[in-house]
């Protein structure tokens, strides 16, 4: 699950790894299936496309990724690099194959992330499931989120009352799944009463708010970040 998919015929494999490797893009595999990005595609609907992807774990096309990175121009790497480190920080999440639905100008993963792909002309115009939706950064949104952004800014959103299991040390690939509950920061998003959620060793972990008091009930040591209204408290 860590790191970039790519679609490859076995030919192109080693090439592509020593590629990948040299621009510090973290691979997770090679696959036989194809992907799911159109071909030929332009170089900047190329990577608005491929941030999207990488962000969900689909795999990219080999070939046309290779031709993009050149030492000359940094850009792709870059856009790609922010992704996949945004995804190996979610993998506490995403380990337990949370299913993707697509809704209207947005992709469900599970039931608390929402990814709103950017358009053609660098924007985001897309009504949002009921509730305040939070970005990482902090920035609430409810019914539409609409604005410009470039093609590395895919916007993620965090449904409210969501108990986050966020990677302290995402960029590492040699932890397993087992290791989630070692490294990782609980984040809730516009706290409601209580929430819950479970890693995919099955480790568990329980919040509840009760005026100004926070009680966590973790199996394993944590600390818990609660988001609310733009703001972030450390509880501990």
């Amino acid at each position: 699950m860590p790191g970039l998919y790519l679609s490859a015929a076995p030919a192109e494999e080693t090439r592509l790894a020593a590629l990948l490797h040299d621009f510090d893009l973290p691979l997770a595999g090679f696959t036989r299936e194809p992907s799911a990005l159109p071909p030929d595609l332009p170089r900047a609907a190329f990577l608005r496309a491929a941030s999207v992807a990488a962000l969900l774990g689909q795999p990219l096309p080999a070939g046309q990724l290779g031709s993009l990175l050149r030492r000359d121009d940094p850009l792709p790497a870059n856009v790609l690099r922010r992704h996949v480190l945004l995804r190996l920080s979610l993998l506490p999440y995403l380990r337990r194959a949370h299913p993707i639905t697509p809704l209207d100008g947005s992709m469900l993963v599970g039931n608390a992330l929402l990814v709103l792909p950017v358009s053609a002309d660098d924007t985001v115009d897309a009504p949002l499931p009921p509730g305040t939706w939070t970005e990482l950064n902090g920035t609430t949104h409810t019914l539409r989120l609409r604005g410009l952004r470039g093609f590395s800014e895919t916007p993620l959103l965090i449904r409210e009352n969501t108990l986050l299991p966020v990677s302290m040390n995402g960029a590492s690939l040699a932890q397993s799944a087992v290791n989630d509950a070692d490294r990782l920061t609980l984040h809730w998003f516009q706290p409601g009463s209580e929430a819950s959620c479970i890693l995919a060793d099955g480790t568990r972990y329980h919040v509840q708010r009760t005026g100004g008091q926070v009680c966590l009930h973790a199996d394993k040591p944590c600390h818990l970040v609660l988001h609310h209204d733009g703001c972030e408290t450390l509880v501990r």
